[in-house]
């Protein structure tokens, strides 16, 4: 019992060391909760952090330096409500930022300056975005700069709009003159594979659920550049690098490894200037990293289902549903599962190691079977498949036991606090930043959650 109660007393603490209020600011968001919203930003020139607090009637902007210290504020009318969504900011090049107020839809989007030293609006830019046979794919922040991405209907294009300082601009992105085949050596093209595989956003710095890394189409926000790679052909991993200031678009390809037996599933992942790709079928699975410039493999591994899985380092998992995840015996038991699923993989750096979540997300159908041996309905349980591997910098496979991430801390902590409403992270340096409003002490609280256990907190 007292080992017990030793062990309980020790998880507590580590998760007090893995957390830590940065600031406070005095703060009472009036109701209407679907007006109420957070964004946390930092200026990337600067490294300063801003919170931009809204309700339904105010805008309170905060700004932090980046040893996070308050080192202004202002508090202001927020625009019109027609103009619902805080989408997005931007910063000039005196540190001043703009923020994007959209409509639900997007097509209405209004651009407002702020001043922070003379506590002035300097100057409202409104935009009308038809969208016309477009579809918003996404938006997103960098190099300070505002974008959203969307699909043009029934062509092979990508529309990229770019909002900085004040201006709007529209680039087309046209995937018309590259070839795009299916695993059979079929021609396909560009607006099919979106269709049937739509493109999934990656946070590039940021753990991503299994159930992304699982997608056959990725978007990579890099600096300066976008990248976009398709898995829906089982023999190679088609990449597409798009330059964010000449918005030139280059093809690379990297050939998936080559299973001995028709392949069923196929997948990759980006992280850091490296292809992670997975091969698999019910006999056999394919691991290989390949070096994205020069398309070198740098480790492969194959494994047969007779084998162990030599590179992991967590149990083979299974959960189904809200259940707690039940282990799978051994590597063929793994791959009859993986293969009725959509397989994937994740790629996260943590201050210690390289974590590789691998397996494969989806829906397995079960019979509800009644006393009378009669089956009464049919069931789609929601399905993950997986196993951890931990790499060292050098890709070197690693024993060294996996610590609890920041999500798993921030997870835990909302779950014990009630209090906490409209929540943003963002990665800041090393660690993450959570804002949010505390209900009880009505508050702005920016709280710092890291990987792993540091007793130096």
């Amino acid at each position: 019992m007292k080992k017990i109660i030793l062990f309980l007393i020790l998880i507590q603490c580590n998760f007090l060391f893995s957390q830590t209020v940065l600031a406070t600011f005095p703060l009472e968001l009036k109701k209407s909760k679907e007006y109420k919203q957070i964004v946390n930003a930092e200026n990337t020139a600067t490294h300063d952090v801003f919170a931009f607090v809204s309700d339904k009637e105010t805008l309170t902007i905060l700004k932090y330096n980046s040893a996070l210290f308050l080192t202004n504020q202002y508090t202001l009318a927020r625009p019109d409500i027609t103009y619902k969504l805080l989408a997005g900011y931007s910063f000039n090049d005196d540190g001043n930022p703009t923020l994007y107020w959209s409509s639900e839809d997007f097509k209405k989007v209004i651009a407002v300056q702020y001043d922070l030293n003379t506590k002035t609006t300097v100057a409202v830019f409104s935009y009308d975005l038809p969208f016309f046979n477009q579809s918003i794919i996404t938006q997103f922040q960098e190099n300070n700069t505002f974008y959203i991405l969307s699909q043009k209907h029934f062509e092979q294009k990508l529309i990229l709009y770019v909002f900085k300082n004040g201006k709007k601009e529209e680039k087309e992105l046209d995937f018309g003159s590259f070839n795009f085949k299916n695993s059979k050596n079929q021609a396909l093209t560009f607006s099919q594979i979106i269709e049937v595989f739509p493109i999934e956003k990656i946070e590039t710095n940021q753990f991503n659920p299994l159930f992304k890394g699982t997608n056959k189409t990725k978007l990579y926000v890099l600096k300066n550049r976008l990248l976009l790679t398709f898995d829906h052909n089982f023999n190679e991993t088609q990449g597409f690098d798009i330059d964010l200031a000449t918005f030139e678009i280059q093809e690379k390809n990297f050939p998936q490894p080559v299973v001995k037996k028709q392949p069923s599933q196929s997948n990759s992942y980006y992280h850091e200037n490296k292809i992670y790709q997975l091969n698999i079928n019910d006999e056999e699975l394919l691991f290989e990293i390949k070096d994205y410039k020069s398309a070198e493999t740098i480790k492969s591994i194959p494994v047969s289902k007779t084998e162990t899985i030599p590179f992991k380092s967590s149990p083979l998992w299974l959960q189904l549903g809200e259940e707690r995840p039940k282990e799978l015996k051994n590597t063929a038991k793994f791959l009859n599962q993986l293969v009725y699923l959509e397989a994937g993989l994740t790629v996260y750096k943590t201050p210690k190691s390289i974590l590789i979540t691998l397996g494969g997300t989806g829906d397995i159908q079960f019979t509800d079977i009644g006393q009378d041996n009669i089956n009464l309905a049919f069931r789609n349980v929601p399905t993950t498949i997986y196993f951890e591997s931990s790499f060292d910098k050098k890709l070197e496979q690693t024993k060294q036991e996996q610590e609890p991430l920041a999500v798993d801390f921030i997870s835990r902590f909302r779950e014990e606090h009630p209090e906490v409403t409209v929540p943003n992270i963002i990665r800041y340096k090393n660690y993450y930043i959570m804002g949010y409003y505390d209900t009880y002490a009505k508050q702005y609280t920016m709280r710092k959650f890291i990987d792993g256990f540091d007793s130096s907190f």
